[in-house]
């Protein structure tokens, strides 16, 4: 992958991932390594991926996961 185009793209996925162990920050102290554990293997498992509409349709998905993240360890925007 290479242009501005996927360099925004890789932003956006890290934002993505910050923001997510951000939010597990707030997680029960007992299911929190868990949850960090998930949200790295999830972006592990994804970052084979090249083609640009598998990884907006990755970036989508993320971001819904991490809203209920946030709705269950009780941080809402």
């Amino acid at each position: 992958m290479k242009g501005l185009q996927d360099f925004v793209i890789r932003g956006e996925a890290l934002k993505l991932l910050r923001n997510a162990l951000r939010a597990a920050r707030n997680a029960p102290a007992e299911s929190r390594g868990e949850i960090v554990a998930e949200i790295r293997r999830s972006f592990e498992v994804s970052a084979h991926h090249t083609d640009r509409v598998t990884i907006k349709h990755l970036l989508s998905d993320g971001r819904i996961r991490l809203k209920m993240l946030k709705e269950l360890v009780g941080l809402t925007e």
